[in-house]
């Protein structure tokens, strides 16, 4: 979950909708080969779905005991997080390997320095073979994998900019991005011309929860909104 103070109230936006919000950016990309792209359908998928372990957490929230406040990506408990994470990248390796490998390759750039910490080397070294087999079933070489991982670990940042509402730059090779007033200026510009996009969000009284219920029947009873937001050139 992003959770972001918003006034009185705070914005959530669930991991999924900002997965899917960093698809709907990459489908329109114009630039870096993407319209005539070999593996394109299978790389929008995998970047629609990279963050698809916290569907199960972000359809139940959880309050964080010390703040008061739900949990967001960044504080989650780490047990919970590697069931996630576990989730995430085994829920497409029977039918569609090309998209569970770049999963896989998210969850071991996000957490390689997480290497020494308890728990989290068993998982990376099961990651890590996995990884081997996937690109074999997938019929891809490492660099192909790196080239697609570059775009999907790109849109990733440019959407949790947005969502988070985020003002310092993404920057990457040959390109930079920066959200100021509800836009998303990029230079250079990658779509055939500005374009409006709509992130589904619910608003919450920014206050102390005493519990996951009671964060749960604040959450039952909001409206569902969106935020609005333009991609324009720089």
């Amino acid at each position: 979950m992003i959770v972001v103070e918003d006034g009185s109230s705070l914005l959530l936006v669930t991991q999924p909708d900002h997965a899917r919000f960093a698809a709907e950016l990459l489908s329109l990309w114009r630039t870096d080969g993407l319209p005539e792209h070999p593996r394109r359908e299978r790389l929008l998928k995998a970047v629609r779905e990279h963050d698809n372990g916290w569907q199960e957490a972000d359809s139940a929230p959880r309050v964080d005991p010390e703040s008061g406040r739900p949990h967001d990506f960044l504080s989650y408990p780490l047990a919970p997080r590697l069931e996630i994470w576990e989730r995430g990248t085994e829920r497409f390796v029977t039918e569609q390997p090309y998209v569970a490998l770049l999963i896989t390759q998210h969850a071991l750039a996000l957490h390689q320095h997480e290497r020494q910490e308890p728990g989290w080397v068993e998982l990376l070294d099961r990651l890590e073979e996995s990884r081997e087999d996937l690109e074999e079933r997938a019929a891809v070489t490492a660099d192909e994998v790196a080239q697609d991982y570059r775009l999907l670990e790109l849109v990733d940042a440019l959407s949790l900019t947005v969502c988070n509402r985020w003002s310092h730059p993404v920057e990457r090779p040959g390109i930079r991005g920066v959200f100021r007033a509800g836009n998303l200026h990029l230079d250079p510009f990658p779509f055939a011309g500005a374009t409006s996009f709509e992130i589904p969000v619910r608003h919450i009284p920014d206050r102390p929860y005493t519990g996951d219920a009671d964060l749960g029947g604040e959450l039952a009873d909001a409206r569902w909104k969106y935020l609005k937001t333009r991609v324009i050139p720089a």
